[in-house]
């Protein structure tokens, strides 16, 4: 399981987008291919214990849904 932390100030509207994206990874990204998410709300938004370049990358997704871009 891969814990994806989401900072407080993040709306639950946006935490459910990036739900959203999360289930897609799972299902057409290689690098996911059936990975279980949970998503933590904490205090900044980061991938929990994995520093992997596929971890960076989905990272870089997320701060994006958040940014709204």
């Amino acid at each position: 399981m891969t814990t994806v932390q989401i900072a407080y100030e993040v709306p639950a509207a946006t935490v459910a987008k990036i739900e959203a994206h999360l289930s897609e990874t799972a299902l057409r990204d290689i690098n996911w291919n059936g990975a279980e998410f949970k998503i933590e709300r904490d205090d900044f938004t980061c991938i929990a214990d994995d520093d992997s370049a596929a971890a960076v990358s989905l990272l870089h997704e997320i701060n994006d849904i958040i940014c709204g871009e």
